[in-house]
């Protein structure tokens, strides 16, 4: 697994490529943990267009992710995601804690308001 980072306003962009699961999950995690210390970011934005697959573990690390940044008053974007990946998102109930989009933007105009759609 890869990971990218960008950090725009008080978000944290990671695009990902490889495969998450239980072997790089604890990676993604510490990773993330860092930089939302760090850069004082609320929200985390995940690219995952290049991930082939994800497990529970994959899962576990976003829910755990979610239950640091709302208590900030932020949100998770989960954007570009497979349909197999949308798919275990919707079959683990992901879709009631963090936004699931096409686009980063959509994402973003989501968090403003300017949308609401989860």
């Amino acid at each position: 697994m890869e990971m990218t980072l960008i950090q725009k306003h008080r978000m944290i962009v990671m695009k990902v490529s490889g495969e998450i699961d239980h072997h790089t999950a604890g990676k993604m995690r510490a990773v993330l943990e860092t930089e939302l210390k760090r850069t004082g970011a609320v929200n985390i934005a995940l690219d995952l267009k290049d991930v082939g697959f994800m497990d529970s573990s994959g899962v576990g690390m976003i829910i755990g992710r979610y239950k640091t940044v709302s208590a900030l008053g932020g949100s998770i974007i989960i954007y570009n995601a497979s349909s197999q990946i949308k798919r275990l998102l919707r079959m683990s109930g992901m879709q009631k804690i963090v936004i699931i989009c096409e686009t980063l933007r959509e994402g973003i105009d989501i968090i403003n308001g300017k949308r609401i759609t989860r």
